[in-house]
């Protein structure tokens, strides 16, 4: 399960972006046939980009070198 949970952690990591961006043009200008699965890639990784814009990541406080 380890494997799993890191090969998804890598290929939404490195592929988000240009899934997101080159699906639609296979789709309208290169006459992609329609596939689910890749649909569901693509809102998968619409979503970590939206979340990613939205919901930033922030350090926590003990990784900044502050002493409590």
């Amino acid at each position: 399960m380890k494997e799993l949970y890191g090969t998804l952690i890598i290929f939404f990591y490195f592929i988000k972006y240009p899934l997101v961006i080159f699906l639609p043009v296979g789709y309208i200008y290169l006459g992609y046939e329609n596939n689910t699965i890749m649909n569901v890639l693509w809102l998968t990784s619409l979503i970590l980009i939206l979340k990613d814009w939205f919901f930033p990541y922030k350090k926590p406080d003990n990784c900044l070198g502050v002493k409590k």
